[in-house]
């Protein structure tokens, strides 16, 4: 089975002040171009196939720190997007909280409900949908003992996990994805066997176990 490295991207200024950033292209801050460094590190003796990405910048920047150990060119996937939180975006979470407390709350219980304000604003299942058929044409190009990185978001990781596992997108929350976090996962595109090996592992960047509370997306 083709072995799949799902990674978000590093931190940036947005994420550290908990506003929601979606499909604002966000840079990375200075904390998080360091976990990007490390976690390019961490990577660096798996036996990497291909690297792929969200077309933002936080993600590449990202990915390039993987790819350049392997001399790789990063791969851009419009399906990998963050989504598209609509008018919530460069809202602070409190923010949020006091202009829209009905929709947050239904955001937080019952996730694949909830369609993001605004002309632009994406569900849950919006972001499947791409998401998804990015995946699998991504897979479907490689062979059993591949190994693949791909680079994406905290909301299009999950989304994935929740694909993978055959898990209800209500159950979004259920998977953690800190900045520059390694999730492993074995995957049959044809059987659509999973074996994850690790998720959302941090030791890389000097925490066994991430515990940090997400103020946003």
């Amino acid at each position: 089975m083709p072995k799949i490295v799902l990674v978000r991207h590093g931190k940036t200024v947005w994420n550290a002040e908990g506003r929601y950033q979606g499909k604002y292209d966000i840079p990375l801050n200075e904390e998080g171009k360091e976990q990007a460094k490390k976690v390019g590190e961490a990577l660096k003796d798996f036996p990497v196939k291909a690297v792929y990405s969200s077309p933002l910048s936080r993600c590449v920047d990202t990915a390039k720190e993987i790819a350049k150990h392997h001399n790789l060119e990063v791969i851009k996937k419009e399906g990998f997007k963050e989504i598209d939180h609509g008018e919530w975006e460069g809202m602070l979470a409190e923010e949020v909280e006091k202009k829209y407390p009905e929709l947050l709350k239904l955001w937080r219980e019952k996730p694949a409900e909830v369609k993001m304000p605004g002309e632009t604003g994406e569900t849950l299942q919006d972001v499947y949908n791409r998401a998804v058929k990015a995946f699998e044409e991504v897979v479907s190009k490689y062979s059993d003992e591949d190994l693949i990185v791909i680079v994406g978001h905290d909301a299009t990781n999950k989304v994935l996990m929740c694909y993978l596992l055959g898990t209800d997108l209500n159950k979004f929350w259920a998977f953690k994805q800190a900045n520059c976090g390694i999730t492993v996962i074995d995957y049959n595109p044809r059987t659509k066997q999973v074996i994850i090996h690790v998720s959302n592992a941090t030791g890389h960047l000097g925490k066994e176990i991430d515990f940090e509370v997400q103020k946003s997306l």
